[in-house]
């Protein structure tokens, strides 16, 4: 029975996780509070939070097709010179 697909799903998703941490980290460092009384909050760039969550969320999409694309392709040379030699 072949794993690898299970293995592939269970690893995507700390991967995006981390992505998205990654990127909210690195976008929100800028964040100051407005209003001491609630949470309005404005971040680097003029995006406000919930925009830099959602911004930070579609570049962890992005980077994980480019880490996916990645290891389908160390994997498939990988391959080819382990048949090679």
């Amino acid at each position: 029975m072949n794993h690898i697909p299970l293995l592939l799903v269970l690893g995507t998703v700390p991967l995006l996780l981390t992505n998205w941490f990654i990127a909210a980290v690195i976008l929100g460092h800028g964040c100051t509070l407005l209003y001491e009384g609630g949470n309005i909050t404005e971040c680097a760039g003029g995006l406000s939070e919930e925009e830099m969550t959602a911004t930070s969320g579609l570049i962890a999409l992005v980077l994980l097709a480019i880490q996916m694309g990645l290891i389908v392709l160390v994997r498939r040379r990988a391959r080819g010179s382990w048949r090679g030699a």
